[in-house]
């Protein structure tokens, strides 16, 4: 195997690590929101934080960092539709992959064959697949494309693609650790840590400083 095609197996792990630490603190974050706000109000309730006014006197500002997300509408009353986004150079160059996967695993070329449990793990792997692509998943696609040895025609391409959607991938979980939500979760039990968590929050939002 040529030192090319290592250095692309090796970003597809990596991406596949990239995409696993995102899903997990995403899904650690639906969670902590809650727990974040329930500890924030006994917070406030215990040492005596107005939030209430708080919030009054800064409703411009919660405006601008917790925006109601509504759909726009227009002067006719209907609701807009955003127009389709451009499609990403990761989507374009995937593109000639997933024909590979069609023609290897679609299901009418398949269906001639004898359904063994072979047959039927390839149908959905393809499944897999598709459902991958459409959600601009690539991480979990080029899991496929490596399972059945789908290689990519032009690996500078490809690999430079991969290396860009790794380092926003990155970006994107370290952003969201920046959550005050993120930073509760790992205080744990510790509870001086927790206090000091709310308390940046509410000097950050509000310049609320609370000396305890």
């Amino acid at each position: 195997m040529s030192i090319v095609v290592l250095k692309y197996k090796k970003l597809v792990k990596e991406l596949l690590f990239a995409y696993s630490e995102l899903e997990y603190v995403e899904t650690v974050l639906k969670d902590a929101h809650a727990d974040f706000e329930k500890y924030y109000q006994e917070f406030c309730s215990i040492n005596e934080v107005p939030v209430g006014e708080l919030d009054q006197q800064n409703s411009e500002r919660l405006e601008k960092v917790f925006p109601k997300k509504e759909p726009q509408v227009d002067e006719q009353g209907l609701v807009k539709i955003e127009p389709p986004k451009k499609e990403s150079p990761a989507h374009k160059v995937f593109q000639k992959m997933y024909r590979m996967i069609a023609k290897k695993l679609h299901p009418d070329k398949l269906s001639t064959q004898e359904q063994t449990p072979e047959v039927a793990e390839k149908i959905e792997s393809f499944k897999q697949a598709t459902a991958a692509y459409d959600k601009r998943n690539w991480a979990e696609f080029l899991d496929v494309c490596e399972k059945y040895d789908i290689l990519p025609t032009r690996y500078e391409k490809i690999s430079s693609v991969i290396r860009d959607e790794i380092s926003e991938t990155n970006k994107l979980i370290k952003t969201k650790k920046m959550a005050f939500s993120w930073r509760l979760y790992e205080c744990e039990d510790n509870k001086n840590c927790k206090d000091k968590t709310i308390k940046d929050f509410l000097l950050q939002l509000f310049k609320y400083k609370i000396d305890i």
